[in-house]
């Protein structure tokens, strides 16, 4: 008699189940009728399905509302849900618009991660739109990065080479590669991609956002036991390596000083205040124009005091910017 009872509980539990969910509400009278039993014994079906990790909540009059739809598939993540929930969110913008896609893989595993997920008053009813409230990415959305960011994933994820068309800013042109992706690498608000160049026999550094096209080919690669990209990316100021090493020694007024302390930078430097208030920073790069790029972002507030050639470099070319805004017939 008792197996006999179980089984007509589960039976209703399913019914229960099957009812939330084909309405928008239902009241506890409602289901006692639909099931055929007392609202008591629905009161003590509700609170098993919460212990089943079902969630709803109690609307009040209305009755309970069921906040998800049950995942039927099992409990246990895809690699593809995996790297939905946990990569693609970091890395791609748009996963929580239909367009994306791994938007399904992302929905399907955001369930069966919200069936475990309760919080006082049960499951979060956020769900997918949080990711859209929290702005990983300060840039607008680009569709075309949406569609090539799962690509390069899978490609680095499976050591596969990737075929593609990039755009090569320096000579204003679009050329095809082919490459070996070896590491995703963000750096001051972009995405690099550390990849060995089959057309350049070479490890080279490409800027995510100028992949026109990626095709992921059907050719595996190694990942070579000597590339460590700690040495690759080593005294490099940001990404790019451009000149032999160089050492800087800059000095920064007042003004700006506690700033420059405070930053978080990807080589190591010697920072020291001075008894003026002023900061010198002493710097080791590869990247020669790139530092420059950022000393010069200072203006007035930063002075070059070593090596004497860039400082010389440097004087000719705020002379240069002198004449220009002297020059009253521009």
């Amino acid at each position: 008699m008792a197996k006999n009872k179980g089984f007509l509980r589960a039976e209703r539990l399913f019914y229960i189940l099957q009812y939330l969910t084909n309405r928008e509400t239902a009241t506890a009278s409602e289901l006692a009728d639909h099931c055929q039993t007392s609202v008591r014994s629905i009161y003590r079906d509700m609170k098993s399905l919460e212990e089943l990790g079902i969630y709803y909540q109690n609307e009040g009059r209305k009755g309970y509302k069921l906040l998800y739809q049950p995942v039927q598939t099992g409990s246990r993540l895809t690699k593809e849900e995996w790297m939905a929930l946990t990569l693609f969110p970091m890395l791609s913008e748009g996963i929580t618009s239909g367009e994306h896609p791994f938007h399904d893989a992302y929905r399907k595993g955001l369930e069966k991660v919200m069936s475990f997920v309760q919080t006082g008053s049960g499951i979060s009813s956020y769900g997918g739109g949080l990711g859209e409230r929290i702005r990983l990415h300060a840039r607008p959305r680009d569709s075309a990065q949406i569609k090539i960011m799962p690509s390069v994933i899978k490609a680095i994820t499976e050591n596969v080479t990737i075929d593609v068309s990039y755009y090569a800013i320096h000579r204003d042109k679009e050329t095809k590669r082919r490459l070996d992706p070896y590491y995703l690498v963000p750096r001051e608000g972009h995405l690099y991609l550390v990849a060995y160049c089959h057309f350049r026999h070479d490890i080279r550094v490409f800027r995510l956002s100028r992949f026109q096209e990626v095709k992921v080919s059907e050719e595996k690669f190694k990942l070579p036991k000597s590339f460590n990209i700690d040495d690759f990316l080593a005294h490099r100021w940001s990404i790019i390596a451009d000149d032999d090493e160089t050492r800087f020694i800059v000095r920064f007024s007042e003004k700006v000083a506690r700033y420059v302390l405070e930053g978080e930078y990807h080589v190591e430097t010697k920072r020291k205040m001075q008894e003026d208030g002023s900061l010198l920073l002493t710097v080791t790069v590869h990247s020669h124009q790139e530092f420059l790029r950022w000393v010069r972002a200072f203006g007035k507030d930063a002075e070059v005091i070593e090596p004497v050639n860039v400082r010389e470099q440097l004087a000719a070319e705020f002379a240069q910017m002198v004449r220009i805004y002297q020059d009253s017939s521009r």
